[in-house]
């Protein structure tokens, strides 16, 4: 509700709003006014629907009522009511016409509640609440709460993901992740919330808790960091290369080597079959350009720990063993079967 300390400011001209007809104004970079014209008189509201952000001016109007075209909620036009259960009422704001234009109420009011709605993310993509989500991030845009901050949460959230419930092909959400960041940078307003909520709900799912890890007691250098990773991949030591590379952090001239190193490990001929290894560090990769190595290092060590110390199936375990036993007797098979040798 907007109090009598409301500022008025002009969004449009009453000619720009033919009758039946609506207008979205962009109030800033984050917010935008819903402007109806029905039946002569102008109502305004937040042209986000607060169930998922959709903007309202893409929806119908029959009888005073707004009805979203995403999911149907339904609101009334004079107070933002909505009639749905389920669903929080709607922004409305207050309307004069001076002189054939259009001026609305804007209460000033300075957000408070950003903590609050940080843990609403977080709760909400672990019930994968895809309401919940939206609803988030829509509060947090309108109080300025700048991408990366949301970003941060996401990528938080879907390190402790992959290794308690995500596994190796957690690759495809960081995909989503980056990708959807990338679209949501391209627009504002609704466009932005529903690129954002979008890459957001591609990081939800259930996460446990786990025992923090703490780095090797020094001395450890990164030639003794870079063998052991390397004997770690060769056998499948997830817990034991994951504590390497958090070591690895403490010294910020290590960060490039971290990546090189896990790209070289994924890139080993027993890797053979998991092609997703290399596209999955090429998304790793992206998202330490995009929001640096102190938002990353968690879904980067966890998620690079996996898939360089990932599990083969067992047919595949005995085929590497069959290779490996037949090199050893190529030279052997060469010289008892000369007419066959492969050499």
């Amino acid at each position: 509700m907007v109090t009598q300390q409301a500022e008025f400011i002009k969004v449009a001209n009453l000619t720009d709003i033919p009758p039946g007809g609506t207008r979205a104004v962009r109030l800033d970079e984050n917010r935008s006014v819903a402007l109806f014209n029905v039946e002569g008189r102008i109502y305004a509201t937040n042209n986000q629907c607060p169930h998922m952000g959709y903007p309202l001016t893409r929806g119908t109007v029959r009888h005073g009522v707004v009805t979203c075209d995403w999911h149907g909620r339904s609101f009334d036009l004079a107070g933002g009511g909505c009639f749905m259960p389920g669903c929080d009422d709607l922004e409305t704001f207050p309307v004069e016409l001076r002189n054939g234009e259009v001026w609305i109420g804007l209460e000033q009011r300075a957000y408070k509640r950003k903590d609050k709605h940080l843990r609403l993310l977080w709760e909400g993509l672990l019930r994968s609440d895809e309401w919940t989500i939206a609803k988030a991030i829509g509060l947090l845009q309108a109080g300025g709460v700048p991408d990366n901050e949301i970003a941060q949460v996401c990528l938080r959230h879907l390190g402790r993901h992959v290794t308690t419930e995500g596994g190796p092909d957690a690759g495809g959400k960081v995909s989503s992740l980056i990708n959807g960041i990338k679209v949501a940078r391209k627009y504002g307003g609704e466009e932005k919330l529903i690129a954002l909520a979008g890459a957001a709900r591609a990081t939800a799912g259930e996460a446990g808790q786990r025992l923090p890890i703490k780095p090797l007691p020094p001395p450890v250098t990164w030639e003794k960091i870079e063998g052991l990773c390397r004997v770690f991949s060769r056998n499948r030591m997830e817990p034991g290369i994951e504590r390497c590379l958090l070591t690895a952090r403490r010294d910020e001239a290590n960060n490039d080597r971290i990546l090189k190193l896990l790209y070289e490990c994924v890139a080993e001929d027993h890797f053979l079959g998991f092609p997703d290894n290399l596209i999955s560090m090429a998304y790793l990769s992206q998202i330490v350009s995009e929001f640096g190595w102190d938002r990353s290092q968690e879904l980067v060590c966890s998620l690079g720990s996996i898939l360089a110390g990932r599990r083969r199936p067992e047919p595949q375990l005995f085929l590497r063993v069959a290779i490996e036993t037949m090199r050893a007797v190529a030279s052997v098979l060469d010289t008892a079967c000369p007419r066959y040798a492969v050499s």
